[in-house]
């Protein structure tokens, strides 16, 4: 493929992500009007699951990963809250560690204060995107994502995985929150989400940003929704376009009207 063509498609394939993720928003919003439960579920699948190859992937994982997600081939869910560790991401137990003699990660919970909890599809989600300490020659890189295989086509727990149901809540009672367990399950090594840290097969690790605590922001950053700023005062910092007077004079009329008209489908 020549270098025109290759770029072509590189960029075809950049607006397909696109337009599928907007797609994905207008009907998680659409489902939810009908049942909160589904929207939620879609969510996870394809915003969080997604969003998280989408964002931390190379533009290979997005090819084997994202785009048979979007043909519906599979289902997946998003694994970062542990037992003892909620929003504190940086301090999570989940391990995942290289093997060197046969370039493969070993997911392992070392400890209960591990476990994966509120995973949601947990109890039929094929794969995990689960965030873990990268462990190479017995020293932490710091927390990296991997896709691990949980289930097969047919919903069976694949060796050394196991998912408990965490039942029924208050709301929401169709979202399947669950615990995932991993006992020395092995991936491929290129199932880590390398974009802001891989490993070579002769076990270096590689990253674009060298500090790990700017790594792990960048990494967390790419997974939320930022603030675009514009212009301001001369010799200070930009202000968010939403706090410019003439924005919220135009925005904010039309925000009030579909915030009313969804709170009211909701109800009636």
């Amino acid at each position: 493929m020549g270098l025109p063509l290759l770029k072509r498609a590189i960029q075809e394939q950049a607006e397909n992500t696109k337009n599928f993720v907007s797609r994905s928003l207008a009907i998680g919003e659409v489902l939810s009007m009908a049942d909160m439960a589904t929207g939620v579920k879609r969510g996870i699948i394809y915003w969080l699951f997604g969003g998280t190859v989408r964002n931390l992937g190379s533009p290979g994982h997005v090819t084997k990963w994202l785009q048979p997600l979007q043909g519906q081939k599979y289902t997946g869910m998003f694994a970062v809250t542990e037992r003892g560790h909620g929003s504190d991401v940086r301090g999570i137990q989940t391990q995942a560690t290289f093997d060197l003699s046969v370039q493969e990660f070993v997911i392992d919970t070392p400890c209960e204060n591990a476990e994966k909890m509120f995973v949601r599809n947990a109890m039929h989600g094929n794969y995990a995107a689960v965030f873990a300490q990268l462990i190479i020659n017995g020293r932490s890189q710091g927390p990296h994502c991997c896709i691990v295989p949980v289930r097969d086509e047919n919903g069976t727990l694949y060796p050394g995985v196991t998912a408990v149901d965490m039942m029924y809540k208050e709301g929401l009672r169709g979202v399947d929150n669950g615990i995932l367990i991993f006992h020395e399950v092995r991936i491929p090594r290129e199932n880590l989400l390398d974009k802001f840290g891989s490993v070579a097969p002769d076990g270096r690790s590689r990253s674009p940003i060298k500090n790990k605590s700017a790594r792990f922001n960048g990494m967390l950053a790419t997974l939320t929704p930022s603030s675009r700023r514009q212009f301001g005062p001369k010799a200070k910092k930009e202000v968010k376009i939403i706090e410019h007077q003439t924005q919220t004079l135009r925005l904010m009329p039309h925000l009030a009207t579909a915030l009313a008209l969804t709170f009211a489908s909701r109800v009636t």
